[in-house]
């Protein structure tokens, strides 16, 4: 059966005053489940599409009276029925190898169905000649975009996201080390960032289709209020934690054997061992990293990182600093030690992902991205 559908009763509740409903699609993700919980309390209908009922942003919305739609990104039969009967719609491409997939498949669908407007989650690196198989499946998806002749777009183009950030919580908080394959990390001098929090996102999201005519065409950044360092983010854990932490830098080896370790599948981790040479970089800086996007949109100061750090250390069981929580934290550095370093060039080869003839090139050895991503 073709995506399905699951009413809620309070969809139909008197909150809902916009006649046709949103979609948002990968509702159970980073942006997608703060976006659809914007519109819910702008009063909009919500079609959430997610290919998973039972998660927890799925079962969050559902309850909030979401419409949701459990469907296949990467099947265009999927898209048209969840575009049915919508104007509107928030696509976020899944960060999966059949991406470029999904993005053709969506841009025709919306094609297909004349869509008023569009909001369309790209990335800051997009770019043809880079390294990291997603982002030049991202820059081919942002000159399909370009091509349309029916729908109106608007492009978000964020940096590093605040919970990458996060992704290291148990070693911060059990063992009081922040390990960083960034060289020289410690220095405060690379890792520069603004990141936006994904509530900020969700509601930049929610207030571009609220009211899209003025936002026909452009394109944004979402930032956080200030341009942080990995330095910075230690401080901050340390105050929020009330512990002392140390970063330590580790070789990419190291950081692929914990990946590994940890269940991450190849695919992502051979796309953001690239961003973090990026990271390195200091791209993610690039032409200043400090936006007025949320507080131009929203109305809203963006979140700063300690309030989103408080959050999310909130949300997570690993941040608690209790003896059974240590203990897995040492096995699971030990287990990490023990994991064979995985071989990426073999696994991109044995993948098929192109290896250009004329060298790769990240983004600040590109001209032509850099003329793109003045401030």
């Amino acid at each position: 059966m073709r995506g399905s559908v699951i009413i809620n009763k309070n969809t139909k509740g008197e909150i809902m005053n916009h006649q046709k409903p949103i979609l948002v699609t990968a509702a159970n993700g980073h942006t997608g489940l703060p976006a659809a919980r914007e519109l819910l309390s702008l009063g909009f209908k919500v079609r959430a599409m997610v290919r998973n009922k039972n998660g927890a942003g799925a079962v969050e919305l559902a309850k909030l009276g979401a419409e949701i739609f459990i469907g296949d990104m990467t099947d265009i039969r999927d898209i048209r029925l969840a575009l049915k009967g919508v104007e509107r719609a928030y696509f976020c491409p899944p960060f999966s190898p059949n991406s470029l997939f999904s993005q053709v498949s969506f841009i025709i669908a919306a094609e297909e169905a004349k869509l008023e407007h569009v909001v369309y989650m790209t990335q800051w690196l997009a770019s043809e000649s880079h390294p990291s198989i997603i982002t030049k499946k991202h820059w081919l998806g942002d000159q399909v975009v370009k091509m349309h002749k029916h729908v109106n777009y608007t492009i978000i183009n964020p940096g590093f996201f605040a919970f990458v950030y996060f992704l290291t919580t148990e070693a911060v908080a059990q063992l009081g080390v922040m390990p960083s394959v960034l060289k020289g990390a410690a220095s405060g001098k690379v890792g520069l960032n603004a990141p936006p929090s994904e509530d900020d996102q969700g509601r930049v999201i929610a207030h571009i289709l609220k009211n899209p005519s003025p936002h026909n065409g452009k394109t944004y950044r979402p930032t956080g209020p200030k341009e942080i360092s990995i330095v910075d983010a230690a401080k901050t854990f340390e105050k929020v934690l009330g512990r002392s932490v140390t970063i330590k830098e580790v070789p990419e080896k190291m950081f692929l054997k914990a990946v590994k370790s940890q269940g991450v599948s190849p695919f992502e981790y051979s796309n953001v061992r690239y961003y973090m040479k990026e990271f390195e970089k200091n791209s993610f800086s690039f032409g200043g990293s400090v936006t007025n996007v949320v507080k131009d949109i929203t109305g809203r100061e963006p979140e700063d990182f300690e309030t989103i750090t408080r959050r999310e250390f909130a949300k997570m069981p690993e941040a608690n600093r209790t003896l059974p929580n240590k203990i897995k934290a040492i096995f699971n550095f030990i287990k990490t030690l023990l994991t064979p370093a995985p071989d990426m060039v073999e696994y991109e080869k044995s993948a098929g992902f192109p290896q250009f003839e004329n060298a790769m090139e990240f983004v600040q050895t590109n001209d032509y991205w850099k003329s793109t991503h003045k401030p």
